[in-house]
């Protein structure tokens, strides 16, 4: 890619077929110190950078000459220095392709498209996630500008829930999650996660299996509304990863108290994931998918209160967090341990996949 020398300008990717688009996805995230780049080139034909005053002034010409249309998708326009997602159509087509024929050994099937704007942006939301949780300011748009025709297409960027900042709120305490190390999330951060997680969005090609699971409820535990649906999901992360015996003698919570530890000794915050801290969690699990006999109900509801009634349910915002912290860890441990992700991908069968992982995790040490 190159970038256009024009002051105010976005940066220009490289000449494409006129038929071609380049898409501009706004990407509201509040915390800008913790992204620790001002460029990131992911792939070729996809980047990540800060929103310039080109970008702005897009968008401001998308506010104007498309009020009515974004007013009804209630979209909000970027109003703080924020990201943009840069996806070359063209070239990162092509960037996919050649990767699915390299590790498919066949061509890719034309009846589907390449990729899916939604999905980059699933794809790039997942990857920030796993280092830092990001609160985002909503953008249910995207902006394509064709290269022949000075015009901008505004269009609903459909991700399958809704995003807003209220959701974030259940994992705020005590500060969200760290995995960086550092506190900023790099470019070598970003690259190495998409390097994995690709594979999980294509439209042709893609993957099934424990870690697409696991990537399906972690996005709904992020920007699900509903608190009982978010917290259940982050327990099935757990479970994906560590139930992994049919037998009776074995059963599913046994195998929680025993596996999870072993994968997961400290959570994001640096705490030791003790039987005790899961056993809570679970009790919790239980009151959402079986009711809780004897709870009177009443009284003052708070964010530290576990409440399920017809009309209103709330999980305490404390243990959500805590639940995040160690669902996260998981995610990232499997996803950064090549030998562990080896075993998954390489799986022809379901119970193959489930003695491979049993078989590691079975080797790791007690905690």
């Amino acid at each position: 890619m190159t970038t256009d020398e024009v002051p105010g300008r976005p940066p220009q990717f490289s000449a494409m077929h006129h038929s071609a688009m380049r898409h501009y996805v706004p990407l509201g995230v509040a915390f800008l110190p913790q992204l620790g780049f001002s460029t990131c080139k992911i792939a070729p034909g996809l980047e990540v950078r800060e929103c310039s005053e080109g970008d702005k002034h897009l968008l401001k010409r998308v506010n104007k000459e498309s009020s009515s249309m974004i007013t009804l998708m209630h979209a909000v326009p970027i109003q703080h220095d924020s990201h943009v997602i840069c996806i070359d159509e063209q070239v990162y087509g092509q960037h996919i392709a050649d990767k699915i024929t390299a590790e498919l050994q066949r061509q890719p099937n034309h009846l589907f498209p390449l990729f899916s704007v939604h999905d980059v942006f699933k794809m790039i939301v997942v990857s920030l996630n796993l280092f830092q949780l990001f609160p985002l300011y909503p953008t249910p748009y995207f902006i394509s500008e064709r290269l022949d025709v000075d015009r901008v297409h505004p269009t609903r960027l459909d991700t399958g829930t809704g995003i807003m900042w209220d959701t974030w709120q259940r994992y705020a305490q005590p500060r969200g999650h760290d995995l960086t190390g550092g506190g900023a999330i790099t470019c070598g951060d970003i690259k190495s996660a998409v390097n994995v997680l690709e594979k999980y969005y294509r439209h042709d090609g893609w993957m099934g299996n424990r870690v697409a699971v696991a990537l399906h409820n972690f996005w709904n535990a992020l920007f699900v509304n509903e608190s009982t649906l978010s917290f259940v999901a982050l327990v099935s992360i757990l479970e994906t990863f560590c139930n992994l015996s049919k037998s009776e003698k074995d059963p599913v919570t046994d195998q929680i108290r025993r596996n999870v530890p072993k994968l997961v000794p400290l959570d994001a915050h640096a705490r030791a994931v003790t039987i005790e801290r899961i056993d809570k969690i679970y009790d919790t699990r239980s009151e959402i998918a079986h009711g809780s006999f004897g709870h009177d109900g009443h009284g003052s509801l708070t964010w530290g209160v576990t409440h399920i009634d017809a009309k209103f349910s709330n999980v305490d915002v404390h243990l959500s967090s805590e639940l995040m912290s160690i669902a996260v860890k998981m995610l990232h441990r499997v996803i950064f341990d090549p030998n562990l992700l080896s075993i998954i991908e390489n799986s022809k069968t379901r119970d193959q996949e489930r003695r491979g992982i049993r078989k590691y995790v079975d080797a790791l040490p007690a905690s």
